[in-house]
């Protein structure tokens, strides 16, 4: 290897460096991430799921329901679904929520840092939600959400229904091994869809009668031929597993919306229109259901 490009190596290496910061710890001991109870009956919740880039399906699933006049009483997300539950609870239009999404760029959620905890620190998704909403506190917002998150410490499902809207999405997103934990009280949490990917439970601990859930995650994955690397068999697994685990929460919804789209990698950022346009297609085709759902009778609770 000649010195010209060792020179070059060497200067590629600290301009990587010098756009990586410092982690610096996620301490959010005021969410309220505490075990559910029910205090009011509501007649319909959507439940927005994990998976990452497929997020976007969720704009989707919201235009379609809006279009037919759909409207639910509560919401709750996990991960990438928690950002959809937030921005929708805050009172967003659709119009403004489509220009936030179309508008984001990876690099204004994404902080790098250099951390043996992970190498994403979280704060600037936590940030940009907070930019994108007029409340300060969960519990403030016009309708009632929840976002789950993973207590590592007590190994259990958690349902944050107050306390910032941004630590709240980056507490429910904090993918294990990418982003660095976030500490509560003295406890870690990580990300929302280790137990829960659809988190149709917390949309019941809302209060809601009726649920529908949107599975973007689980529904659609099959191990395609070639994904034998490391990483993509790691991340396979987690995914194998992480849908296993909520197979019954996914069940107990009344109707799940399962668009079909699947990310061929990062790139899939900037490919939002293909996902927008599932989650729509997806949801118009069950309308029908939800429908007569909604036209149907509850059973009154004793």
């Amino acid at each position: 290897m000649n010195k010209r490009l060792l020179t070059q190596i060497s200067l590629l290496t600290l301009v990587t460096l010098g756009l990586m910061a410092c982690a610096s710890p996620n301490v959010y001991n005021k969410l309220n991430a505490a075990a559910p109870t029910v205090n009011a009956e509501h007649e319909l919740g959507i439940a927005f799921g994990g998976g990452g880039v497929r997020g976007f399906m969720h704009l989707g699933v919201i235009k379609a329901l809006e279009e037919e006049g759909i409207k639910p009483d509560v919401v709750s997300g996990t991960s990438a679904g928690s950002i959809a539950a937030i921005l929708y609870a805050s009172g967003m239009s659709v119009t403004a929520m489509t220009a936030a999404i179309e508008n984001m760029a990876i690099g204004d959620i994404a902080d790098v840092v250099l951390s043996s905890k992970g190498f994403v620190n979280g704060k600037k998704l936590s940030d940009w939600i907070n930019t994108q909403i007029d409340y300060d506190d969960l519990a403030d917002m016009p309708m009632p959400v929840a976002v789950t998150a993973t207590n590592m410490t007590t190994q259990q499902s958690v349902i944050i229904r107050s306390g910032n809207p941004g630590h709240a999405v980056q507490t429910s997103s904090t993918i294990p091994g990418v982003f660095i934990p976030v500490e509560h009280q003295g406890e870690i949490l990580i990300d929302g869809g280790v137990f829960s990917v659809v988190p149709v439970y917390a949309a019941k601990t809302l209060g809601a009668k009726r649920v529908i859930a949107v599975d973007i995650y689980c529904h659609n994955h099959t191990q395609r031929e070639g994904e034998t690397s490391a990483t993509q068999l790691t991340l396979a697994v987690f995914r194998m597993q992480s849908c296993r685990l909520s197979q019954q929460e996914l069940d107990s919804a009344d109707i799940v919306i399962s668009p079909v789209y699947e990310p061929s990698g990062i790139d899939a950022f900037n490919h939002k229109a293909a996902a927008i346009h599932a989650g729509y297609t997806a949801t118009k085709a069950v309308i029908p259901q939800i429908k007569a759902l909604l036209n149907k009778p509850t059973t009154a609770t004793p």
